[in-house]
């Protein structure tokens, strides 16, 4: 069953609920006051006739007895009259009762000897009638009962015809009623449909870029079109997520595959070699084995590599102490020196930055800074120069990794921290293209920040920003603080 026909129908019950109710309500007012009217007309008459009677006697020879004027004079079409003495005898009626007589039971002659004034129904042959029953009270004494009744066939036809009529009218309306109700959810459920299609479209064309068009709904539909193309970018943003991961998924396999394969095929060849010539050249087999040491060398820091990124995909958490920034660095400094025989290597330390501390993991500090520091003296040629300084400025510490060699194309400056990727893939003193990725990661870990300024052929700067220790900590009480408010 559609919603819309569920909607018509509850419309429909409501409109023939409000309408019986409705006819229930005229019909029993318009009986009742067609009753209450009767009722006053017979009492009417009664008194008429009331006033008319007299009683004769007791005298000598004669017993007391009521003289009661001719009824017919006070007859009216269809209206009956009769009058009974306190036993029940019949002492008079109106002509038009011709041979029948009112019914008369004991419980009307003891009501009325009692003086009540009352109504009743009776049934007259196939007549109901209205009877008004009039006791007839004579020097303190009831001497009879006057009854003046009415059929009520006349009113009774004029009330079945009004509930007929009723009928009929209620009948068409709830007709009218459906139409219009069957109209009117059509009309409402017009912008679902839309919604419906549109919804429809975006499942059949997986086009989850496209969005249901809001047009001029304030409403509940408006809110609904807004929590749909909400639940529309939510999905759009984690399919694009989990349709890059897969991609760097599948690069991630490759480039291992790859990287792993040229070693693997490096130390295959020079064992093969070993076995055709080593113990015929020991010369050749020293440089196998230094070939092989190189290859195993490579692979095992791409395996530590690899081993760093998949802590940090597991949700990984460096634990931070305070570390002073100018012991770190003068220890990264005497070890970029052995790094950097071919090019003029420096060290630049403020003296505002001497005892200063941050939040570091020394340990991961230093590979930061050494990940950086290869990279700088890998790609500058010989006789150039690499800079690692250090500069103190308003609660933070800007660490400086410089150089003058090749540089990094502006197009190319998004994508260096992408795992596997290197700029030149031919030249001999690339990585793994791991380090930047592991170096982007540690930055965030430390709450820091990593900026890349370079230009080709002119050099590069590396900038990571740490805020101090007790600007951090400044820091992390105002969060706690805004936390703390926000909660209570």
């Amino acid at each position: 069953m559609t919603l819309r026909l569920k909607l018509t129908i509850w419309y429909s019950c409501v409109v023939s609920l409000t309408l019986i109710i409705f006819s229930v309500i005229v019909y029993t007012f318009l009986s009742y006051s067609l009753v209450q009217e009767l009722d006053r007309e017979l009492a009417g008459r009664a008194a008429g006739v009331a006033s008319s009677v007299k009683v004769v006697g007791p005298n000598f020879w004669n017993q007391q007895r009521v003289v009661l004027p001719d009824v017919d004079v006070f007859g009216y079409p269809n209206t009956y009259l009769q009058v009974v003495d306190t036993t029940g005898r019949l002492v008079a009626k109106s002509s038009n009762l011709s041979r029948q007589t009112l019914p008369m039971s004991e419980d009307t002659i003891n009501l009325s000897k009692q003086g009540h004034v009352f109504y009743e129904w009776l049934q007259a042959g196939d007549q109901r009638i209205r009877v008004y029953n009039y006791p007839l009270v004579a020097q303190n004494q009831v001497v009879g009962i006057l009854q003046v009744g009415q059929p009520f066939s006349g009113l009774q036809a004029a009330l079945n015809q009004l509930r007929w009529l009723l009928w009929l009218f209620s009948g068409g309306m709830i007709i009218v009623g459906a139409t219009i109700g069957w109209w009117l959810a059509r009309a409402a459920l017009k912008p679902v449909e839309a919604i419906t299609c549109t919804a429809e479209q975006i499942r059949q064309d997986l086009n989850l870029h496209q969005r249901i068009p809001k047009g001029e709904h304030q409403d509940e539909l408006g809110h609904l079109v807004n929590t749909l193309n909400a639940m529309l970018d939510n999905l759009e943003t984690a399919y694009r997520e989990l349709s890059d991961s897969h991609a760097a998924q599948r690069r991630f396999v490759s480039d291992v595959s790859h990287e792993l394969k040229t070693p693997l095929t490096t130390i295959r060849g020079n064992i093969d070699l070993m076995i055709r010539m080593g113990e015929e050249q020991p010369e050749v087999r020293r440089e196998a084995l230094l070939d092989i040491a190189s290859e195993v060398k490579r692979m095992s820091r791409l395996v530590s590599d690899m081993l760093v990124l998949a802590r940090a995909d597991a949700g990984f958490t460096i634990p931070l102490q305070p570390v002073a920034v100018d012991q770190v660095l003068e220890q990264v400094a005497r070890q970029a020196r052995m790094l950097s025989e071919e090019v003029d290597f420096h060290l630049h330390l403020a003296e505002t930055c001497r005892d200063v501390k941050i939040m570091a993991d020394p340990d991961y500090l230093r590979q930061l800074l050494l990940i950086l520091l290869d990279n700088a003296i890998k790609y500058t040629s010989p006789q150039g120069w690499v800079e690692l300084a250090a500069h103190c400025t308003d609660g933070r510490i800007d660490v400086q990794i410089s150089d003058n060699g090749m540089g990094i194309d502006e197009g190319e400056i998004n994508h260096i921290f992408e795992r596997f990727y290197r700029l030149d893939k031919s030249r001999p003193t690339g990585g793994t293209g791991l380090g930047l990725a592991i170096a982007s990661w540690i930055t965030q870990q430390h709450g820091a920040k990593l900026t890349v300024k370079s230009q080709l052929h002119q050099g590069s700067v590396f900038t990571v920003t740490f805020p101090t220790v007790r600007e951090q900590l400044i820091e992390e009480k105002i969060q706690q603080t805004e936390g703390f408010s926000v909660q209570t």
